[in-house]
């Protein structure tokens, strides 16, 4: 069953045990990976425990079909719901999900983590159809999401903004969510409990910002600037931000340059080829965002976003560092940028 968001919200409250498979999936990974983690809290007391979650990937199920239901068929060694989590790569589990909905009637929770599959998935496709089987897509924030989501941990701290510093404070937000509300929970600690927010509090915060730092990787690495992309990947490593959501943000932004590339290459105007992106970019961006879209060649764009999709799988089935996964892609491409 394919749930919305009010659906998602009211089976977090009160779970229904009738459901056996979840998937998150969309655009967004930082609400993914929030949603996904969520609901594993829900229903063990520690996510690191490898009693009590059994963590896949794709590949792995891939190689050995068996064990997707050796995992599900596996009893708690101290008691309590055992969960398997699987991570989503490229490889197409859909046959063993199926396998597992058809026959399995007292089997572990399965959590999915994905990435933005399209409708045409066929995993997605057996998933939304079952009724014991859940779909959630997660999508990327916008102004009016994000407005929400300032409201609502502002209150939650109950600290009051002024207008001016919550317009700041929505427009440097980016599009993730999980990156909007850990830089909106730093500004609520940052400020105190019941203590109103100004402008000079956002700017102190906000302007140098995970999510600052995450869009000068885009940027930076679209410029080739290598000494600033190493220097905010340090920052948000440190801060202990996930590479993937990294790499689908770098993703995300070279997909807009290509938009308004190939706008470009049919006689329409930077102008006008930027004013058609949703979510729009970032004002204090523009102006770069301009430079690089008249810079990058359609052919060029294409070449830097298949390096990207093969980093980010890798990120997710090879076993290896997905830090230096990340970080090698975005230099290589960096590079190739200050080289144009």
């Amino acid at each position: 069953m394919k749930f919305n968001a009010s659906q998602l919200a009211a089976f977090f409250k009160k779970r229904d045990l009738s459901f056996k498979v979840v998937l998150f999936f969309g655009p967004d990974q930082g609400l993914v990976h929030e949603r996904t983690v969520a609901l594993i809290k829900l229903i063990v007391s520690d996510i690191n425990d490898p009693f009590l979650i059994s963590e896949l990937t794709s590949k792995q199920i891939a190689l050995d079909p068996g064990r997707l239901i050796d995992e599900t068929m596996a009893q708690s060694l101290v008691g309590g719901e055992r969960i398997v989590w699987i991570r989503l790569g490229s490889e197409n589990i859909s046959k063993q999900i199926e396998n597992y909905l058809e026959t399995i009637t007292e089997g572990s929770l399965i959590v999915i983590e994905a990435g933005d599959i399209n409708i045409h998935s066929p995993l997605r496709k057996i998933i939304e159809k079952d009724k014991r089987a859940i779909a959630a897509p997660c999508y990327l924030d916008n102004k009016k999401s994000i407005a929400m989501l300032v409201n609502q941990i502002l209150t939650n701290n109950n600290n009051k903004i002024s207008d001016d510093a919550k317009i700041h404070l929505i427009e440097s937000l980016g599009s993730d969510h999980l990156v909007s509300k850990t830089e909106i929970e730093k500004l609520a600690i940052y400020s105190g409990k019941n203590e109103s927010i100004s402008l000079k509090d956002v700017k102190a915060i906000i302007g140098d910002s995970g999510v600052m730092s995450l869009e000068e990787i885009c940027y930076c690495t679209g410029e080739g600037n290598i000494i600033g992309l190493e220097r905010n990947l340090s920052r948000l490593h440190t801060d202990g931000l996930n590479s993937i959501t990294v790499v689908r943000s770098v993703i995300r932004h070279f997909l807009k340059l290509h938009l308004v590339a190939s706008h470009k290459n049919n006689e329409r105007t930077i102008d006008h080829a930027i004013k058609l992106l949703k979510p729009p970019i970032i004002f204090l961006f523009l102006n770069r965002f301009k430079k690089q879209a008249a810079r990058w060649s359609t052919k060029n764009l294409e070449r830097a976003l298949i390096l990207l999709q093969e980093a980010e799988i890798e990120c997710k089935s090879s076993g290896y560092p997905v830090n230096a996964i990340c970080d090698r892609a975005l230099i290589r491409i960096a590079k190739r940028a200050k080289n144009q």
